[in-house]
């Protein structure tokens, strides 16, 4: 049975997307045209948004095709279009906008494979990458698509590590919000004979700082649901120096132990996405962090999961320090502390 889909964007990309066959299996009802220059496009009815409620209940998809899908999803919400008739034609990784891109293979499963193919290719890569027999990124098990798709923030990683090791600065590593073990597996790998603190619940989020961040709008309840799913065992087998490890199973800064606590850090991965989770990994390891070291913060500069930013600005104003900053234009937006 076809689907029956009503297209937001009257432009050169939804032309081109027509023109190519990707909608060839559907039934086009029609197109949005936030401000309606026109009354047809390409021989079929333009609507304004707010008009789409007269005809939602005989459209399967409304498929958001333009650049201006981020304020298309909120013209969405504050009409009450139903939000699972919502699919996006463009492929981004945060949460929010790929869990619409993922409904695009119901309408368009060509579309679809193109998008998520194309978002395997980097983007460029550095040019030392062709000749740089050292790497890591993008060889071997760190050429799957969890690495190539944040490219920039595992190969910065990796030039900043190699900078530390160079300098011979003293300390160990260490990963707050470790999840599925991706970034813990690189960062044991190229600091093999350091030690390496994991710290982490491995049963998702605390319920309580989760519900706060849900209330405040900063998330949602499915971007909680899908982090629940790690274990310890499943950490293990991806790490390739776990005699190099201690894990620190449980919430932080309860999780520390003794050893943790007194010793000093030369990198440390802070990803756990909220404002107070990320002011107390702030609290605990910047004092520890030996002076040429850095932090990863997560999430600093993504589409939403504002605490992160505000946990920054809490902290020196708390502590009343102005941090060394540098933002990445990596696919989360990750921030660069360096001491």
């Amino acid at each position: 049975m076809s689907c029956k889909i009503i297209l937001w964007g009257t432009g050169i990309r939804v032309q081109g997307l027509i023109k190519q066959g990707y909608f060839e299996k559907c039934i086009i009802l029609g197109f949005i045209d936030t401000y309606k220059s026109a009354d047809s496009f390409m021989g079929y009815k333009v609507y304004y948004p707010k008009d789409v409620r007269s005809i939602e209940e005989s459209i399967d998809y409304i498929v958001i095709a333009n650049q201006y899908f981020a304020e298309n999803l909120e013209q969405c919400i504050e009409l009450g279009l139903d939000w699972d008739k919502i699919a996006l034609a463009y492929n981004v990784q945060e949460p929010l906008f790929y869990k619409k891109f993922l409904n695009l293979k119901y309408v368009s499963e060509k579309l679809f494979t193109y998008l998520e193919d194309r978002a395997m290719r980097l983007i460029k890569i550095n040019e030392s990458d062709q000749r740089d027999v050292k790497r890591f990124v993008g060889k071997s098990k760190y050429e799957s698509s969890v690495y190539t798709k944040d490219y920039f923030r595992y190969r910065t990683f990796e030039f900043l590590a190699r900078e530390i090791l160079k300098n011979n600065i003293e300390g160990s590593v260490a990963e707050v919000g470790v999840f599925r073990g991706a970034f813990a597996a690189i960062i044991n790998e190229i600091f093999k004979d350091k030690r390496l603190y994991l710290f982490d619940t491995f049963e998702g989020f605390s319920k309580e700082e989760a519900e706060k961040e849900v209330n405040m709008g900063r998330c949602d309840v499915d971007f909680v649901t899908q982090h629940k799913d790690s274990s310890v065992h499943q950490l293990l087998k991806i790490l390739p120096y776990p005699e190099k490890c201690k894990v620190c199973k449980g919430m932080f800064p309860d999780s520390v132990s003794e050893e943790a606590s007194n010793d000093k850090y030369v990198f440390v991965s802070l990803d756990v996405d909220f404002e107070e989770s990320t002011y107390q990994g702030l609290k605990f390891f910047y004092p520890r962090l030996s002076e040429g070291g850095a932090i990863f913060v997560h999430d600093y500069n993504t589409f939403y999961l504002e605490g992160v930013k505000c946990a920054i600005q809490r902290f020196e104003k708390d502590f009343a320090i102005k941090l060394k900053k540098i933002p990445l234009a990596d696919r989360a937006g990750t921030l660069v502390i360096v001491k």
